[in-house]
Formats: structure tokens, sequence, C-alpha cells
């Protein structure tokens, strides 16, 4: 009995097939990389401005912090509930907006 003379000829037989598979799924990858697109709208570049000028901004500003801390320690800090309120209600609407 000769196996491995029948094992050839289906791996010749189905060999062709899978060689020829392989090569159209090639083509169909190098095809779809060649047509690929990217658009970026108006909106998202000025987001992108934003997002990257608060990154390059200081994270805690110095002058702020000083002022308040002199304020607390002198007994003259004070924000009405109106403020906070409205504070708290801007915020909430940009990050809703952003």
């Amino acid at each position: 009995m000769n196996i491995s003379g029948k094992i050839q000829g289906l791996i010749k037989t189905y060999g062709k097939d899978l060689n020829s598979s392989v090569n159209q799924v090639k083509d169909v990858k190098t095809k779809a990389v060649l047509s690929d697109d990217l658009a970026i709208s108006g909106e998202s570049k000025i987001k992108q401005r934003a997002f990257q000028a608060a990154r390059q901004a200081e994270d805690i500003r110095q002058d702020k912090v000083q002022a308040l801390a002199e304020e607390i320690s002198a007994g003259t800090y004070t924000r009405s509930d109106d403020e906070v309120a409205e504070k708290m209600i801007t915020q909430a609407i940009i990050d809703k907006v952003v």
C-alpha cells in the first residue's frame, strides 16, 4: 500500500486551491488598505486644539491658589450659595457639551 503517493496527490490537488484562496485574500486586503480614508470634521479639529491647549496649560494656577489662601487666612473668603450653584450648573453644561 502506497499512502505517501496518494497523500502527495491530495496535497497537490487541494494545495492549488488553498494557494489561490490565500492569494485572493491578500489581493482583497491590499485593495482595502489602499482605499481607506479619514476625514475629521471642523468641530473635531476645534475640540482637538482645545484638549491640546488644556494639556499644555499648568495644572495649578499658583496666583489663584495664593489669593484664595490669603482670603481664607484673613477670614474674608465668602461665596454665596447662588455663586456656587451657578458654577456647578455651568460646569455640568460644559461637561455635557464636550
